[in-house]
């Protein structure tokens, strides 16, 4: 089960399960302040779960979001009419939730850049803070709130993984229509991060041929 981390103070009345396991909500209601700490996702996409410390019980436990019947967020003190809702667009606000909208949004170029940072097994910080420059460059004009700056989303990038040769060359193709200025400021990119170290003793040579044969009809094309 997909899973995102957020933090939530709230007030809630939460029914319990009815004794010997069912699940048709005549369990008994009680009210209790938690602290979650990540949201459980259903097979949808859905937040349906709460991981959270329970003051009640004082221990950690798990709230099903169809069983919370009232629900008031002690940051805020207003009620809370969705409570799914209200963990969306919290995780949307968060700096893991903007990373991932980030993500999505630039996945080609992404992969293009991780691949060429991997590309000889390591992944330097020059690198890292290169590609998090461009990326951050990307994000248009957003609220400072919810804009990334580069490092944050550097110390984020270690923890992606390197990308396969089918998704670099998918990656490629797919950013073979995108507008000139685009792909030179990409490419420029690409070869800062490829001579980060003096020597290109990895896979970066063969991928920036390959860069310019697809994308501007070099040598190969």
């Amino acid at each position: 089960m997909a899973s995102w981390a957020l933090h939530l103070e709230l007030e809630i009345i939460y029914r319990d399960g009815a004794l010997g396991g069912d699940l048709d909500g005549e369990g008994s209601a009680s009210c209790r302040r938690i602290t979650v700490k990540a949201v459980q996702l259903d097979a949808a996409g859905n937040p349906a779960l709460l991981s959270a410390h329970c003051s009640l019980s004082g221990s950690f436990q798990d709230f099903a979001t169809d069983r919370i019947e009232s629900c008031l967020d002690l940051a805020s003190g207003e009620p809370v009419e969705d409570i799914a809702a209200l963990a969306r667009s919290r995780y949307a606000q968060s700096r893991a939730g903007r990373l991932e909208n980030l993500r999505r949004q630039f996945e080609a170029e992404l992969t293009v850049l991780l691949s060429m940072g991997q590309a000889d097994g390591l992944f330097q910080q020059r690198e890292k803070e290169l590609i998090a420059t461009y990326l951050c460059s990307r994000q248009g004009e957003l609220p400072p709130g919810e804009a990334l700056r580069p490092p944050q989303l550097a110390s984020q990038l270690a923890w992606l993984k390197r990308p396969s040769a089918e998704e670099f060359g998918a990656a490629v193709e797919a950013l073979a229509a995108a507008e000139g200025g685009l792909l030179a400021e990409l490419f420029a990119t690409c070869l800062a991060v490829a001579d980060v170290r003096e020597a290109r003793e990895g896979g970066e040579q063969p991928a920036l041929d390959l860069l310019e044969a697809r994308w501007f009809g070099g040598p190969g094309a």
